[in-house]
């Protein structure tokens, strides 16, 4: 796995599948997408990404938010 952190750093693919999301622990359900497209990207050769927000979406849109509970931080 590698981690780009600065969209400049990035790559160019020929054949990427791309799946974004917060992906703040990786529960079954987060399992199962990686899964889908580590498979998908074998099958055309390709390369898998996952696009993930750092921070959170929603402490950017509510900073004030005490309440939300993350299943684990960035590192």
């Amino acid at each position: 796995m590698e981690v780009i952190r600065d969209i400049a750093d990035f790559p160019k693919l020929s054949h990427a599948v791309v799946t974004s999301g917060t992906f703040d622990g990786v529960h079954i359900g987060h399992q199962k997408i990686l899964k889908r497209v580590q498979e998908r990207a074998r099958q055309v050769n390709g390369q898998s990404v996952v696009i993930t927000y750092w921070p959170h979406p929603r402490l950017v849109l509510f900073p004030e938010d005490n309440e939300l509970k993350l299943l684990s931080g960035i590192e």
